[in-house]
């Protein structure tokens, strides 16, 4: 059995079946490396993981916010292309980015404001949203991943700076 350094150990079963193929796995720990890179806390705190050793006898696996996304991507989009994979990869990059871009030294009243709207756009069918209201709910999740992921501390570095600008010029060009 190989196994395959920045891959989480969950993911072996779909290696060895080939559900994942070197691109993929390519993208999945690049995937892992930007989310530890940025993530300040971890997905299960310390003390939770303890407790749940002590309940059920072993660690949980997921511990990690770098192991909750490439797992959570990979056993979701696996028999996605890998043109569509990637494109799973690049929004999450880009969402977290922009997490940090929008959120970084706002109010709490703004954060406030987010969370109550997106409290009631929550009971409406996503069908039924304007464009401005889906724009709302997508603002909510870029706040989740700040406050859950602790990104208030993180510090984008200059590489994922220049990755998103180009990001959006290139998008702007899609959309004209």
């Amino acid at each position: 059995m190989l196994v395959i350094e920045g891959i989480h150990p969950q993911l072996q079963p779909m290696i060895e079946k080939g559900q994942l193929n070197s691109r993929k796995i390519v993208l999945l720990i690049e995937l892992k490396e930007l989310v530890e890179k940025y993530a300040q806390v971890p997905f299960i705190p310390e003390n939770e993981i303890e407790e749940l050793e002590k309940k059920y006898g072993a660690k949980p696996e997921i511990i990690t916010w770098g192991d909750y996304f490439q797992t959570e991507v990979a056993s979701r989009f696996f028999h996605y292309s890998d043109k569509d994979f990637e494109k799973i990869i690049n929004t999450i990059h880009f969402d977290i980015i922009s997490s940090i871009l929008i959120f970084k030294n706002k109010s709490e009243e703004f954060k406030k404001k987010i969370k109550e709207e997106n409290l009631i756009l929550s009971g409406l069918e996503k069908e039924k949203l304007t464009e401005e209201e889906e724009q709302l709910v997508h603002l909510g999740i870029l706040l989740q991943y700040y406050e859950e992921m602790g990104l208030e501390n993180a510090e984008l570095d200059k590489e994922d700076r220049e990755w998103f600008e180009y990001f959006v010029s290139e998008y702007e060009k899609k959309v004209g």
